[in-house]
Order: C-alpha cells, then structure tokens, then sequence
C-alpha cells in the first residue's frame, strides 16, 4: 500500500534514513549536543559567575532559560515532523486496508493533495517571520534590537535557534495542514460505511488528533515561560491561534467522515423503518437484510442499535489523547522546574 497511497519516499528518509536509530534517539542525542554547547559556551564567557553573584539559578535568567528552550525546541519540531510523516503513512495504509473504497484505495485523491515541497519551503522561510514577532511581544521595544548594547553571544543563540525551529515549525505546520486538507478529501470519498466496523474510519481520528500534536508542542514551550510577566501577552496571543488552529485541523478530517456516518445511519433507520412497516424488499442493502426473515423485535432493536451509533468518529481512547494532548501545556511549570533542578544539579 505504501507505494500507491504515500508517493515516494518521505521528506525525513533523507536524514533519518541513514541513522540506525529511532528519531526520538536522535533529537535526544542532538538535544544533549546543543545542551552541552550551550553549557560550555555559559561556562567560557563566564556567565555562571554572572549568575551566582545576583543568586539566581540558569532557569530563573531570562537568557539562560530561553537559550535551552530553543535548543530544544530546534530539535524537536524536525523530530515531530518525522513522527507526523511516519504517522500519516500508517494511517493511510490503514485506509487501504479497509473496506471503505469497494472500488480500492482512491489513490489519485491523495495524489492530488499531497504536500507540495516547494510550498513547504516557502511555509518554512516565512516561518522566519515568527521569531521577530514573539520577540517584540516580550521586549515590547523592537528598536533594540538595533542597538549595540543589545547583541552578544546569547542574543545570537536565541536568533539562531530560533530561526532553525521556525524554519522547520513552518514546514511542519504546512505539511499537517496539507495532510489534513487530503484526509478531509478522502473522507468525502468514501463510498461505504459499514456501521458495526469502528475500526474502518479510526485512521481519520487518529489523523485528526495527530494534527493537534504541532501546537501543543509549541504552546508547552510557550507554558513553560509563564514564570516570566513579559511573556504572557505572547502566551495569550499565540496561545489563542494555537488553540484555534488545533480545533480546525482536527476537525477538518472528521467532518467528511461524520457526514458520511450520518447518511449512513439515516439510510439504514429508513429501510428499517420502511421494514417495520411492512414494505416488501426494505432491507435490500440493510446489515441486518442477511439475517432469516427478521422479527419484529430484532428490527426494534437493530433500529436501537443504529440510532446509539456515534456520528463523530470518536472513541474513548481517542478522548483520553486529546485530554492528553490539551494538558501537556498545564503541566508546563511542573517540567520547567523539573528542567531547572537537572540544570543546576549538572552545573554544581
């Protein structure tokens, strides 16, 4: 399947094909290299002395604070885009596997859609943008930038950093919404949808909820700077886009699917009930048609059956994620001073 419904080769197989080891090894590994730069380079221009003579820990130093989170928000978001990738191919393989196409796979729907590499890029540089921006909402003075007093080795790492992750943070925000735009597409194709199959359409939830896992990582990194006053008009700002954002991407995929649920159930309430009447050949086509002459009570409690039938592809796993993925950014200050504690426990 993944020849015909995922064209080529992923965008990631390029790096991450070439390394024995899963992407989660590898940001941790890169994570631990920017890390550990980023502690010489603090250890070099004597920084910690700066520190240690107001009392003030890495994490509670603005600079210090800001510098680790973009080292590790640059390694994360090329990791999240080969997850998502990785994600996407599993889904759609799942797609083919089921029995929603009777004609097969509408291959030439995904074709259609698939993520365009040039606009990718375009997302990403633009993604750029996204760096000034939050800056001047913390500084509240952008003129500063332009001043000699402010840059030195730590405002250069955090333009540096920053740039990278926004880089690779707008290509990732183009690729969830372009697979979320085909999934939308795919679901509006569906030509069967059998009611007591579940599992045939969870591939578009799971989609859906893939599509949310960009902006909570991003809200998380914005959380976790909630210690510091100057950053909450950010937080709140791009908090509310995030949110916002999340909502659209994960319904777009669920919305075809739940519309064709609802014809379907619709459909099957009205050959039941055209059955209960007594109309000869009602049940051409119904699930329970295959069944030997149906009794009364069996079409009464196959009509129960499909009006307790969810029009929304969601399960409860399903809501267990998405509660998780929401409260990833409320356990923020818990990891931030999880993050401080190791800081300071390797610097002493």
């Amino acid at each position: 399947m993944s020849e015909t419904a995922v064209a080529g080769r992923l965008w990631s197989d390029g790096f991450y094909g070439r390394i024995p080891l899963p992407p989660l090894a590898v940001g941790a590994l890169c994570a631990a290299l920017l890390v550990g730069i980023l502690t010489l380079a603090a250890e070099w221009s004597g920084a910690f002395e700066v520190l240690a003579s107001r009392g003030l820990s890495w994490w509670q130093h603005r600079d210090g604070r800001i510098a680790v989170l973009l080292a590790l928000l640059a390694v994360t978001t090329p990791t999240a885009l080969r997850y998502h990738e990785l994600g996407t191919r599993r889904n759609l393989d799942a797609l083919a596997a089921s029995d929603l196409w009777p004609e097969g796979f509408p291959t030439e729907v995904w074709r259609e859609g698939a993520p365009d590499l040039q606009r990718a890029l375009f997302f990403g540089l633009t993604g750029f943008a996204l760096v000034p921006f939050v800056a001047s909402l913390v500084d509240g003075n952008p003129s500063i930038y332009f001043g000699p007093d402010y840059w030195g080795i730590w405002q250069a790492w955090h333009w540096v950093t920053g740039a990278f992750a926004a880089f690779w943070g707008g290509v990732l925000i183009y690729r969830v919404q372009a697979d979320a735009r085909t999934f939308a597409a795919l679901a509006g194709s569906v030509e069967r949808v059998d009611l007591l199959r579940r599992e045939s359409w969870l591939p578009f939830t799971r989609q859906g909820l893939r599509s949310t896992v960009p902006g909570a990582i991003f809200v998380t990194f914005l959380a976790l700077n909630l210690v510091d006053a100057d950053f909450w008009i950010a937080i709140a700002v791009l908090g509310t886009v995030v949110v916002v954002q999340n909502l659209t991407l994960l319904l777009r995929p669920l919305r075809g699917i739940r519309d064709r649920l609802r014809e379907a159930k619709r459909a099957e309430l009205g050959r039941v009930d055209a059955a209960i009447r007594g109309e000869a050949g009602a049940l051409d086509g119904s699930l329970i048609g295959a069944r030997e002459a149906p009794g009364l009570a069996d079409l009464l409690a196959w009509r129960r059956f499909v009006e307790a039938v969810p029009e929304w592809p969601i399960d409860a796993s399903t809501l267990g994620r998405l509660a998780l993925y929401v409260g990833i950014p409320l356990f923020s200050w818990v990891g931030a001073a999880l993050v401080e504690r190791m800081l300071d426990a390797v610097i002493d």
